[in-house]
């Protein structure tokens, strides 16, 4: 594309071109629409002409005007069925870089997990696309184990975190918590102790425990520790491996054992199972959102936007 060249065309001198042809050749006419006189508009069309003739042995003429009424060339012709496209694809490049300053267009993908599937996550998803509707979400179910290194892979562009804390951030990162979520004891529903509504952890000192593979969710060692400090040992079922919400509670109902789980297990409703708060036991997690510092993304910031809206949270500076 010679843009040196093109640098010496007037937008100007297309646009009054195209007022000419919509009003029918008339080029009195067309400078009343524009708001000026008639013949600095002929000047315009006749330095446009001059352009289009660069280096050819016979002039670029858009107009005969020799006919009454003026009536357009050949050459006339085909230049405003081209410039007609070209300028459809102008102003469709305006809109979209209007549209990309706002965060209106273009991706976001995001590392998610069950914590924040099944809690805010379908408000935060809505309250998105109904506003920016144009914005391509991706959604992935990330583990622990994956979801920093995507991120700082340029794999992901957003996460959602869980931890019992989040002092020790990594630099390349904002991380800003935004929910804390605490845990209850899934029971079968015909256990005796589904009768109370806070259960002790020493009651279910004698119960086969049934916990998330602590190779892939480590935080669940905590409540290991929790029944060491109230008096005894777990009595962890060795004969199952779970890593699954879903599996495990499927096997609370059945019977295999009790669970310790976190409060947005209840949104899965499992039937068979019931659900009960802790007692005297402090056992939470918070869960936050993380995004790399440098990443300058528009859509990113809107999305954040959103769920500190959705969260109800208030501005902070490393939003």
């Amino acid at each position: 594309m010679q843009f040196q060249e093109l640098s010496e065309l007037e937008l100007r001198q297309i646009c009054y071109f195209m007022e000419v042809v919509q009003s029918h050749n008339n080029f009195t006419e067309a400078a009343h629409r524009i708001g000026i006189k008639q013949p600095p508009l002929s000047k315009r069309i006749q330095a446009l002409e001059q352009f289009l003739s660069h280096n050819q042995s016979n002039g670029v003429k858009l107009f005969d005007r020799s006919k009454r009424p003026v009536a357009l060339t050949e050459a006339g012709q085909a230049f405003r069925d081209e410039i007609q496209q070209a300028l459809i694809q102008l102003e469709r490049a305006i809109s979209i870089a209007r549209q990309a300053s706002q965060g209106e267009i273009g991706r976001l993908s995001i590392g998610m997990n069950n914590s924040i599937a099944n809690t805010t996550l379908p408000e935060i998803v809505q309250a998105f696309v109904q506003r920016f509707p144009k914005v391509e979400l991706e959604l992935h179910e990330v583990t622990i184990q994956q979801e920093v290194a995507m991120l700082k892979n340029h794999q992901l562009d957003v996460i959602f975190q869980r931890s019992s804390s989040f002092e020790e951030v990594d630099p390349a990162l904002s991380v800003q918590p935004i929910l804390e979520e605490y845990f209850v004891v899934a029971l079968p529903n015909h256990h005796p102790l589904a009768q109370k509504a806070k259960i002790p952890l020493s009651a279910i000192a004698n119960e086969a425990i049934l916990l998330p593979s602590l190779d892939v969710l480590p935080f669940y060692e905590k409540i290991i520790t929790l029944c060491r400090e109230a008096g005894f040992e777990p009595k962890i079922n060795p004969t199952v491996t779970v890593t699954g919400v879903v599996t495990l509670l499927s096997l609370v109902a059945a019977g295999v054992g009790v669970s310790i789980l976190p409060n947005h297990v209840q949104t899965l409703q499992r039937e068979g199972v019931v659900y009960r708060a802790l007692q005297n036991t402090m056992l939470n997690r918070r869960i936050a959102i993380a995004w790399r510092q440098e990443d300058s993304s528009v859509v990113l910031r809107q999305f954040l936007k959103v769920v500190r809206e959705v969260m109800n949270l208030s501005l902070l500076d490393s939003w």
